[in-house]
């Protein structure tokens, strides 16, 4: 019996070892994600001559999550019916994208600074708002992935350490 609780303790301190190590690991894909969307939103205001929803739904097309997420959201709030501003049809898509990414406070800052200037605001500012704001996600995106570097391998190893020593004061 008390191996049966040995192997237990260790597997679920593993799991969660290696949960945490993978929730690391998920955000400097998403913040990648998201920085490739916004130049490819950027290219759409600098040059493409089609409104808001319409470059938002195109962008949600072509990318994966949370991006998706994010511009398919903003392009249904934008849309007849609910037809809301472009600023308050990015934070309910940023609400909704923060909830599904493994994205931070300050990603989520960073993201929310950009829609007040999100189709109110002339090309040229609205352009060198994304770019201000895909600088920032690289410089976000770059510690992400030194975090995980760092912690990751701990926390994948640590859990089964400490699974393995709890384990055995338990025996």
């Amino acid at each position: 019996m008390g191996w049966v609780g040995f192997g237990l303790v260790l597997l679920a301190s593993s799991a969660w070892g290696w949960l945490r190590a993978a929730e690391l690991a998920r955000r400097p894909t998403a913040l990648r994600i998201l920085r490739s969307a916004l130049q490819a939103l950027e290219s759409e205001i600098a040059f493409g001559a089609a409104p808001l929803p319409e470059a938002f739904a195109r962008i949600a097309r072509f990318y994966p999550d949370p991006a998706a997420v994010l511009f398919a959201t903003a392009a249904a709030a934008l849309d007849p019916p609910r037809s809301l501003g472009a600023a308050a049809a990015w934070e309910e898509a940023l609400a909704a994208a923060a909830r599904s990414a493994a994205l931070g406070a300050d990603d989520v800052a960073v993201l929310r600074a950009l829609g007040p200037y999100l189709g109110a605001t002339d090309r040229d500012d609205q352009v060198r708002h994304l770019r201000l704001a895909m600088a920032r996600l690289e410089a976000a995106e770059a510690a992400a992935r030194d975090l995980d570097q760092r912690w990751g391998r701990l926390y994948r190893y640590g859990g089964v350490l400490v699974g393995a020593f709890i384990g055995l004061l338990l025996l």
